[in-house]
């Protein structure tokens, strides 16, 4: 009999590992909210749902489009971002696939616009990418910046970060407006070394995947050329803030994680008191 109970709690310990701490279905919502010295009322509150590495033809398929599109409409975003990694690299993706991604995508919705930058996997098949990205209604910001409006004179300044040796020429705009805080999106997280010596704000970052396999009280386990260093959810790098998303997909011929759900990411930003 003890040796039947035995069995049973292994059992059940092991299904519970496997539901809450390895399985890689489903998705949970971290929410951060970044206090912001002088922020004009207009922004205060205002919501930025960045997702990334969906990595589809990993553990995450086209089906799967449906639960995310709903949970971040759901959100009532101001913005949205993507920060790269949209199909899997030696996916071989079909026509219908394509089209059922464009429709999803097409249907996020948010009070102003959807960005989105380059991920390693998506430089795979760029046309592909790009393709895909323009005819749902996001932006690609490739080594650019833009503003944000929104209700106030003074935007918000946007930039999207591909190559990174094209840093300088990418936070540049003719016009140079003064702005009330600077975002930049990036797919690698390590790029925050380089971009925290100018005057950024906010660094928006994905590709580590938290280091995919997470072991309690010591962290990511799994390293890659961008995601060498910065292997965590947050961080101060000379005063830019680095947030890192864990994404939605597996990568690395791995397909499991552990003691790491897949994430959507709300940030608000608020007036500091």
């Amino acid at each position: 009999m003890k040796k039947i109970l035995l069995i049973l709690a292994i059992a059940l310990i092991s299904i519970v590992i496997y539901m809450f701490f390895i399985n890689t279905n489903g998705f949970k919502t971290v929410e951060d909210a970044i206090a912001i010295q002088d922020l004009p009322d207009s922004f205060d509150d205002f919501k930025i749902v960045q997702f990334s590495d969906l990595l589809i033809g990993s553990t995450k398929t086209v089906e799967d489009l449906d639960s995310i599109t709903e949970k971040i409409n759901n959100l009532k975003p101001d913005l949205i971002v993507f920060t790269g990694d949209l199909i899997a690299r030696d996916y071989n993706i079909t026509e219908e696939e394509i089209e059922i991604i464009k429709e999803k995508l097409s249907l996020l919705d948010c009070s102003l616009y959807k960005y989105a930058v380059i991920g390693d996997n998506d430089e795979a098949n760029l046309d592909l990418y790009k393709e895909i990205i323009n005819d749902s209604g996001f932006i690609l910001l490739d080594d650019q910046s833009t503003y944000i409006f929104y209700g106030d004179v003074s935007p918000i300044k946007l930039t999207g970060i591909t190559d990174i040796d094209k840093l300088d020429s990418a936070l540049y705009l003719a016009d140079e407006l003064d702005t009330v805080y600077n975002i930049v999106l990036t797919h690698k997280p390590d790029n925050i070394d380089i971009i925290a010596e100018k005057q950024v704000d906010l660094v928006l970052a994905g590709h580590s995947l938290l280091g995919q396999i997470r072991i309690p009280f010591f962290g990511g386990t799994i390293k890659k050329d961008g995601a060498n260093i910065y292997l965590d959810h947050h961080y101060t790098v000379n005063e830019t803030e680095l947030y890192v998303s864990a994404g939605l997909g597996t990568d690395n011929n791995l397909n499991i994680r552990a003691f790491n759900k897949p994430t959507i990411n709300l940030y608000r930003l608020q007036k500091a008191n």
